[in-house]
C-alpha cells in the first residue's frame, strides 16, 4: 500500500496521467511498495510477466542479452519511470533484466489488480491502457532513431548504403 505522498506522485507519472483522484487512490490501495538494495534484481529476462512497477525514487537499469550472452543497458530509468508495462499488452514473459544500481523504491502493480479496474470502472482502465499505448510508442520511435544513427555509422564506416523501404 502506499501513502498519501505516494499516490499524489502517480499523479505526475505518464501511464496514470488524467485519471480521476478516487482511481489514483484504488490504485494506492493496492499497489505493492517495495524497496530494492543496489544490485537487487527487479526482473529477470525471459521470466513470466505478472506486474508493471513504478520508480518511486532510485535508479534501476534495463539490460538485456544478446544472442552472445553480452549484456547491454537499453535504458535507466528514474522516479516517475514505468517498466513492465509492455506484458499488460503483449502478455509476454520479460523482454529485458530490471536491476537497481541504487537502493530505490518502486510501487509495483499486479496485473490482477489492474484487471479489477477493466470490470470496476472500464473508461479509467481504457484511459490507462491508451497511456501505455502511448508511452510505448515513444520508446519505439526513440529506439527506431537511435537503430537508423547506428546503422547511418555503420554504412559510413563500410561505404555500403542499404536499400529503402517502400
Amino acid at each position: 500500500m502506499l501513502g498519501p505522498e505516494e499516490v499524489a506522485f502517480l499523479k505526475k507519472v505518464s501511464v496514470f496521467a488524467a485519471l480521476r483522484d478516487e482511481v489514483l487512490a484504488s490504485f494506492g490501495h493496492v499497489a505493492q511498495r517495495c524497496e530494492v538494495a543496489a544490485g537487487e534484481v527487479v526482473f529477470a529476462e525471459g521470466e513470466p510477466a505478472k506486474e508493471m512497477i513504478v520508480v518511486l525514487s532510485g535508479r534501476l537499469e534495463v539490460v538485456k542479452r544478446s544472442r552472445s550472452g553480452a549484456e547491454a543497458r537499453i535504458a535507466v530509468l528514474g522516479p516517475g519511470d514505468v517498466v513492465g508495462e509492455m506484458s499488460l499488452v503483449d502478455i509476454q514473459p520479460r523482454s529485458a533484466a530490471v536491476r537497481a544500481t541504487e537502493p530505490a523504491v518502486v510501487a509495483s502493480f499486479r496485473h490482477a489488480d489492474i484487471a479489477n479496474v477493466y470490470r470496476e470502472d472500464p473508461q479509467s482502465y481504457t484511459l490507462l491502457v491508451l497511456n501505455i499505448a502511448r508511452e510505448i510508442s515513444i520508446r519505439l520511435r526513440r529506439m527506431d532513431a537511435m537503430l537508423a544513427n547506428i546503422l547511418a555509422e555503420i554504412d559510413e564506416v563500410t561505404g555500403q548504403h542499404r536499400p529503402r523501404a517502400g
